[in-house]
């Protein structure tokens, strides 16, 4: 909103600036600069800085006073409040700056008198450069009774947290604090100090539960298990007396620090336990919805995450006071949205949310385009979902779950160079390695892959390891990889049935016996197989594996057979493919298909005659045939030129 009061008209004589300050020179000129018009006095406390914070503030026009500091934020506070000589109290930190997007809006806040005293919202900023918000209580009525600052951290106005002022939340203003980043905090002594004070905080008030969260809030990044040994002591008080802390969003932030623990370790069951108990107090707390969303995931239980996630995303939620990860009013809590709905096959939807959900992500999150990339992936749409994770790896290259999943999508593409560039860079990675195995494998290095798989200790690497061995003729180690494999392995895996498949068919072994190991629909890892042994030049495996296609019967070989030969056509194994395709010819005279792609073979060979009668011929079968028809057009085009 533009303001309508220039700072010449606006009542700044009825508000003051206070102050307390120590070691602020990076940024108390920001601060003071941001706020001077404003106000008609800057009252600034300085406790003992060792910098240039006086000077600065002198240079601004603050008046300035000395301080010794005592251990207590609420004395400092108070000695800043006996200084101020206006009707109002703005109270801002020295890493804060002050914004007035309404002059007229502020000024009748100064000269209206249902309010004692007015929240207004702050944004801090995070590591990853995002902000979290909340509302703080910073603009008051000085001379009420009551209006004194207590605890020694923390500290609260006494007459507002009894309850005995009319206070309201005021948005004209907003603050912006950038002191809790990691490099802020690491230049001074924040931590220990604090940890100091919220012990003492304790001690003087063990069944305060609010003492309790200051203290588990100061150790939470060195001591997590004394944090969460605090936070159990503050939930414990909180719970005996549930209406004394109903509006106070403190709560939130101490059920949100031991969550975040839990789920750190994997402690599913905690942070759905926890989040339970906090939204039965904070129903509208995004951040809660948000972390209980994903807990729900964790658990199998979508219909509940669709649920938590969607309440993250309602209005009533963004009208909550506090936000504490951006993300949960937003591309995160999308993200989740689209991953539940994926996992109950709405993928229609869940590609609406997750478009959303990219559009809106900072440059840093990659949660979203990896969603998207395994969806889309899901679907076969391997080519679509390549940009998604090329965007994912460029915004988390550290990530080794979103380098392996681009390397698998470029792996699925065919594009090696690019996916084996990607892998080489997460060398000694496990999975990584067995990807980059499986390329050399395919790309004729057959060598390097076996060098690779032989330090390789994923079960999951045998398979891969039993195939490398036997393309390089080593049968009897071949065998024994594919036999650990496989007693690893449960029954389901459909690429367990097709190895014994695969074995039976190599050994000549088929019986109709055999057939009842198929699916319906055979596992494509079995084309994959057969085009691997003509590369490495396995001709004799290959007859072999032909020959013995018949005895699977003929509801599963004609398909398999067909399957096969499109494969090896397009793979550049023309002549094997059209051996195939002639025996189909035979046993299906009535096929289309067959004829069709006996017909590309034609045009691959430069033999457009036959590939015209062939083309003809599946149009007889199959007039409708759109391929075939294409085909024609574009023979019958060439003639003509």
């Amino acid at each position: 909103m533009i303001s309508t009061l220039s700072p010449l008209d606006f009542p700044r004589e009825k508000v003051g600036l206070c102050m307390i300050v120590k070691d602020e020179a990076r940024a108390l000129g920001r601060c003071l600069e941001s706020v001077k018009d404003w106000v008609g006095e800057m009252i600034v406390v300085d406790t003992g800085s060792t910098d240039e914070t006086v000077a600065i503030a002198q240079l601004h026009g603050a008046r300035v006073s000395h301080f010794p500091w005592c251990d207590d934020f609420s004395v400092a506070r108070n000695v800043a409040l006996d200084q101020a000589t206006r009707e109002w109290v703005l109270v801002l930190d020295g890493d804060e700056t002050c914004t007035v997007d309404s002059s007229t809006d502020f000024a009748n806040a100064l000269q209206q008198s249902q309010w004692d005293g007015f929240s207004v919202p702050i944004q801090s900023l995070n590591d990853d450069g995002t902000y979290s918000k909340a509302m703080v209580f910073r603009l008051f009525r000085r001379a009420l009774p009551g209006m004194r600052y207590r605890g020694e951290i923390h500290e609260q106005l006494e007459a507002v947290a009894a309850g005995k002022v009319q206070t309201s939340t005021l948005s004209c203003l907003r603050l912006e604090h950038d002191g809790y980043t990691a490099a802020v905090v690491a230049s001074g002594d924040k931590a220990n100090r604090n940890i100091r004070l919220s012990r003492k905080v304790t001690q003087s008030r063990p069944k305060d539960p609010f003492s309790w969260f200051v203290y588990a809030m100061a150790i939470a990044q060195s001591d997590p298990d004394g944090m969460l040994h605090a936070a159990q002591t503050a939930f414990a008080l909180i719970d005996a007396d549930p209406e004394s802390v109903r509006r106070e969003h403190y709560v939130v932030n101490l059920y949100l620090a031991a969550i975040n623990i839990h789920q750190s370790r994997g402690n599913v069951a905690q942070v759905m336990e926890l989040a339970s108990r906090a939204l039965a107090m904070f129903p509208d707390s995004p951040d809660l919805r948000y972390q209980r969303g994903g807990a729900r995931i964790a658990d199998c239980d979508f219909v509940g995450a669709v649920e938590d996630f969607c309440a993250a995303l309602s209005d009533a939620a963004s009208a909550f006071k506090l936000v504490v990860d951006p993300a949960a009013v937003g591309f995160g809590a999308r993200t989740g949205l689209g991953h539940a709905l994926r996992l109950m096959g709405r993928g229609d939807e869940a590609i609406a949310q997750l478009r959303t959900a990219t559009e809106q992500a900072p440059a840093e999150y990659a949660n979203a385009h990896v969603e998207m990339g395994a969806l889309l992936m899901e679907r076969g749409a391997f080519a679509e979902a390549g940009p998604f994770f090329e965007e994912a790896y460029r915004r988390s290259p550290a990530d080794p779950g979103v380098a392996l999943k681009l390397a698998w999508c470029l792996y699925k593409l065919a594009r090696f160079e690019r996916a084996e560039a990607v892998l080489r860079d997460r060398a000694s990675e496990p999975q990584a390695d067995l990807l980059l195995a499986r390329l050399l494998l395919d790309t004729g290095r057959a060598e390097q892959a076996l060098a690779l798989l032989a330090k390789n200790v994923l079960p999951g690497a045998l398979l891969t390891l039993g195939w490398t061995h036997f393309v390089l003729g080593h049968l009897e180690p071949a065998g024994q990889a594919w036999n650990a494999w496989l007693a690893h392995t449960p029954e389901e895996n459909s690429s367990k049935t097709a190895l014994v498949l695969f074995r039976l068919l190599l050994g000549a072994a088929a019986d109709t016996a055999t057939e009842s190991l198929l699916p319906s629909e055979p596992s494509r890892e079995i084309d994959a197989w057969v085009l691997l042994l003509l590369r490495y030049q396995k001709f004799t495996h290959v007859d072999q594996i032909i020959r013995s296609g018949p005895l699977l019967g003929s509801a599963v070989w004609p398909h398999l057979r067909m399957r096969w030969a499109k494969a090896m056509v397009v793979e550049g194994f023309v002549d094997s493919g059209m051996a195939l395709l002639f025996d189909a010819a035979q046993e299906a005279p009535e096929d289309g298909a067959v004829y069709y792609w006996l017909g590309h073979c034609a045009v691959l060979r430069q033999q457009t005659v036959d590939a015209h009668v062939l083309f003809e011929e599946c149009l007889r079968c199959d007039p409708l045939h759109p391929q075939a028809r294409q085909a024609m057009a574009l023979l019958n085009r060439a003639e003509v030129l």
